[in-house]
């Protein structure tokens, strides 16, 4: 009876030690892209009618803030100027560009230039650079960037 009691009390220490051992971890938080950027921005556009690639390039200038959201200015003959709100998870960040006309505007017109909006797939090292991309079927938006 001994033994048995033993043998279980050994098990069960053995069980908490193991236990305290493994290692858990919570997942990190994602860092918030901030601060002031500058960069080019590239647009790809497939012409399906001539199998081409049309492309747009401009000098753009970025300042993100988890206070105020993002500003968005530079060469707007090519892109708009715009600002609104963005949030990140990891691996996309989703900007949401409040001078674009509300979707339920019946006649609403379209945007003749880019406007930042919509999701995103991005990489940040921070104080360095940030690059944000958007690929589709026949269009592809990129924007890279450099810390200021």
């Amino acid at each position: 009876m001994k033994r048995r009691t033993l043998l279980l009390m050994t098990a069960a220490f053995t069980a908490i030690f193991i236990s305290g051992c493994v290692k858990t971890t919570d997942p990190t938080p994602p860092v918030l892209p901030t601060g002031n950027f500058t960069g080019t921005f590239s647009r790809y556009h497939l012409n399906i009618a001539t199998g081409k690639i049309d492309t747009i390039t401009a000098n753009l200038t970025l300042n993100l803030s988890a206070a105020t959201g993002y500003v968005i200015g530079g060469d707007t003959s090519k892109h708009a100027a715009s600002h609104g709100g963005y949030v990140v998870d990891g691996t996309n960040v989703a900007f949401s560009d409040q001078t674009l006309p509300p979707s339920t505007v019946i006649n609403a017109p379209t945007p003749t230039k880019t406007h930042l909006n919509g999701v995103y797939q991005y990489s940040y090292s921070a104080g360095v650079s940030l690059k944000i991309q958007q690929v589709g079927d026949t269009l592809i938006y990129l924007y890279n960037m450099k810390a200021q």
